[in-house]
């Protein structure tokens, strides 16, 4: 049996659910789901929320960003990722907040710059 099946990952819970929800079986994949955001890290739940933007599941992918600025409130990226996401979903005003959000807690200066210009591109 794989390392994987002992003690799976965030993305290893995440494609198992979605082959579940393919075949039919809701519960168990909702399971899955459930059990992947207990052991998600806040980079599991940005990668996978552009995953689901990528796929023009962007309410799915602002769900999934909400969750992780909650369990990582001064995460700048996390509100970077989540103005992206609401600039996607043509909620100006929230991706506004987003993005003014994560210039509080960004120090890197190309991010808080690249930052400042999509808040000027939404103003």
């Amino acid at each position: 049996m794989g390392e994987s099946l002992i003690n799976p990952d965030f993305v290893d819970l995440r494609m198992r659910a979605e082959l579940l929800e393919l075949c039919g079986d809701e519960e168990s994949a909702m399971r899955l789901r459930e059990q992947s955001l207990e052991i998600a890290r806040e980079v599991d739940l940005t990668c996978y929320a552009y995953q689901l933007m990528w796929r023009s599941r962007i309410a799915d992918a602002i769900e999934m960003l909400e969750r992780n600025a909650a369990c990582h409130p001064r995460s700048w990226n996390v509100y970077d990722s989540l103005g992206e996401a609401y600039e996607q979903a043509g909620e100006r005003e929230r991706a506004i907040e987003s993005y003014r959000t994560a210039l509080r807690f960004v120090s890197d200066p190309v991010e808080r710059e690249r930052i400042e210009r999509r808040l000027s591109a939404l103003a």
